[in-house]
């Protein structure tokens, strides 16, 4: 009797031991992937494997947000700016709010050359988060594109009254100087972007150009 009572406890045993060991074997099979993998990969640039793990995510938490910010920059990085604006807009039904969405929209329309409708989604992102300082350094680029330097440099300057440690935003006003014929003003621009920024080649040649083109400007003066 004891020895009956004995075997089935090893028997419920074994078979608890069973159903623990398949659950855990099939965990991955049900959930291969999750928003955190997903943004990992993304911030690696492995931009097609985070694709994969995020369009994922989103089926299983369509409602999380972050997913669809994270898919917007994704697409935006990897040249596909229609889809960038689709995952937007989806993501903008949940919360029309989210201003990372709206300025993914903004930057895809720029990518476009659709500036109008670029500027029309930054200065509603402004105007929802006017602290955060890369919306008026989209917009100073799409101004800088459209060759409205005066508004370009004006944008350029606000971010960096935000955030002043950023050499894109010194490098860029810069530009914006140096088509404007300022060209002292660009040069303490790619100066202070160049301490930020050390050996960046780019910032090195417009260095030389603009104090070559003051040169040349003096000695027409002469």
């Amino acid at each position: 009797m004891m020895f009956g009572r004995w075997s089935f406890y090893r028997i419920k045993v074994f078979y608890i031991f069973v159903s623990i060991l398949i659950l855990t074997i099939s965990l991955p099979a049900l959930a291969p992937g999750s928003f955190e993998e997903g943004y990992e990969l993304y911030k690696k640039g492995k931009y097609y494997e985070a694709e994969t793990i995020l369009l994922r995510e989103k089926e299983l938490s369509p409602k999380n947000l972050d997913v669809y910010a994270v898919l917007g920059w994704i697409y935006l990085y990897t040249g596909r700016y229609v889809k960038a604006i689709e995952i937007s807009e989806e993501g903008l039904k949940i919360s029309s709010t989210d201003t990372r969405l709206i300025t993914n929209i903004g930057r895809a329309y720029q990518y476009l050359k659709r500036y109008n409708d670029a500027i029309k989604y930054f200065q509603k992102s402004i105007s929802m988060s006017p602290k955060y300082p890369y919306n008026y350094y989209y917009l100073g680029r799409v101004y800088l594109d459209m060759g409205k330097y005066i508004l370009a440099e004006t944008a350029f300057s606000a971010a960096i009254s935000l955030k002043s440690d950023r050499y894109i935003f010194y490098m860029f006003r810069g530009e914006a100087y140096e088509k404007m014929g300022k060209y002292q003003d660009a040069e303490k621009d790619y100066k202070k972007a160049l301490t930020l920024k050390p050996n960046d080649p780019r910032l090195k040649e417009a260095l030389i150009r603009v104090i070559s083109a003051q040169a040349t400007s003096q000695q027409g003066i002469e």
